[in-house]
Parts: C-alpha cells; sequence; structure tokens
C-alpha cells in the first residue's frame, strides 16, 4: 500500500480538469456524469485509489487507455468500466474491489470509471454512443 501513499501525496482529488460525459442509451434517454479528467501521469496512475466512493453521477475519465490493463488492488469500491471509442461504448467490464485485472478491448481510446452497477441502473449498454463536453 505504500505506492499509494506516495501517489496521493502527489496528487489529490478531484483533480482539477473535468469534462461532463453524457450517455446516450437505446432508448433515446441521456444520462450526464461529471468526470475527473486524469491527464498527467500521476493522475492516471492515482485514478480511483485513495477514494472512499464517489457520487452518483461522477467519475473518472481516462484518455489514452492502457495498452495492457487496469488494475484494481487498493480500490475500495465496485466499479462499471466504460471502454469507448471516438463516440461509442465497445465494452463495459465489472471491477470488484481487489478483483482480477481489467484488459480493454481493442480499439478503446477511453475508459470511463465509474460506481460498480451505474450502468445496469441506468440502462448504459455497449453500443450505445456518448459525447462530451
Amino acid at each position: 500500500m505504500k505506492l499509494i501513499e506516495i501517489l496521493n501525496e502527489m496528487v489529490s482529488h478531484p483533480f482539477p480538469n473535468n469534462k461532463t460525459i453524457t450517455f446516450k442509451t437505446e432508448d433515446g434517454e441521456e444520462v450526464s456524469v461529471e468526470c475527473e479528467h486524469a491527464i498527467t501521469s500521476e493522475e492516471k496512475m492515482t485514478g480511483v485509489l485513495g477514494l472512499e466512493d464517489m457520487g452518483e453521477f461522477n467519475g473518472v475519465l481516462f484518455d489514452g487507455v492502457s495498452p495492457s490493463y487496469y488494475h484494481m488492488k487498493g480500490v475500495k469500491f465496485p466499479l462499471d468500466m466504460v471502454f469507448c471509442d471516438e463516440n461509442k461504448i465497445l465494452d463495459i467490464s465489472y471491477a470488484k474491489p481487489d478483483g482480477k485485472n481489467i484488459y480493454p478491448p481493442k480499439g478503446a481510446i477511453y475508459n470511463i470509471e465509474l460506481n460498480g452497477g451505474f450502468c445496469d441502473k441506468h440502462n448504459i449498454k455497449k453500443g450505445d454512443n456518448f459525447y462530451m463536453s
């Protein structure tokens, strides 16, 4: 856990940059979330580490998706990892605290990390479109 402590000393939440992500579901509903935008390498390494939870309509946006995997070591709550290309959801992975590594699909440009179960609750699915502002 030493790494988590070091990262939390270097980077604190909320990150200084934010984006609004709006998902458009297959039934035409729009669901918006406010995301901290992880831009620096330190922010990307920190992600949701150190957070006890996120608000229901909050998340963390990563661009330049990791070509290898995302780990859940030290994460304290479940996540929906929403992998997207420029405007469409390619896959949604459910990640458990201290669970297995999550591998992004080919073509993913963004990873939007939301509270676990958020996508099911709001009918957000693979193939849905999104936009950011």
